[in-house]
């Protein structure tokens, strides 16, 4: 790495580093890989040694930053960020401005063929096999989860566009993977919270 990216990469590190952990400790145990830069801190004191930290991942293309804990090692962070952000840059064929990093979006199915019950069916499948629910508040005010049945989905998907919410038992991103996979001919788009 050129040592004027290498020292752009590090001033991040070390003003994340004093944002989230304070000025005691210094930017450490740093490794350089094609995509993604990872450090680590430690205490500037070198009598002191800090435990329950894991490995920082600094995204060089565009600053974002993954960390984890000390349970987490560095391949496996690597391989837990490698894996998101292929995910990412696959969802973002269908939406430009997909954020990984953002739990927060609402699925929108914004039309389906109506004169296609394969492509409804698939739809379906995809959705029951993520496990979609939806929230139900009683008089007493609880809300509780009630999954989504074939039917109560067919009922559902008659009117597009419709907003299914992020409600599924599996990550988003892995339901909007099994839907490109199943039918890149799904017409769908996301809605983030605000």
């Amino acid at each position: 790495m050129q040592e004027k990216a290498k020292n752009k990469l590090m001033k991040i590190a070390e003003e994340y580093i004093l944002k989230n952990a304070g000025n005691h400790v210094e930017v450490s145990n740093t490794e350089d890989h094609d995509d993604i830069f990872v450090f680590g801190y430690q205490a500037k004191d070198k009598k002191v040694c800090l435990v329950g930290q894991g490995p920082i991942l600094l995204i060089k293309k565009d600053g974002r930053i993954f960390e984890f804990g000390s349970a987490t090692g560095k391949k496996q962070a690597l391989i837990i960020v490698i894996k998101k952000l292929n995910k990412e840059r696959l969802i973002r064929l269908f939406q430009e401005d997909y954020n990984i990093q953002n739990n927060n979006y609402d699925l929108i199915i914004t039309n389906l063929d109506s004169d296609d019950d394969e492509e409804l069916n698939d739809l379906i499948t995809v959705l029951l096999r993520n496990k979609i629910y939806f929230l139900v508040r009683d008089e007493n005010n609880n809300v509780t989860r009630e999954y989504y049945t074939k039917e109560k989905l067919e009922e559902t998907l008659k009117q597009t566009p419709v907003n299914l919410g992020g409600n599924f038992f599996e990550n988003l991103e892995d339901v909007l993977i099994d839907l490109i996979n199943t039918s890149i001919y799904f017409r769908w788009k996301l809605s983030e919270i605000k």
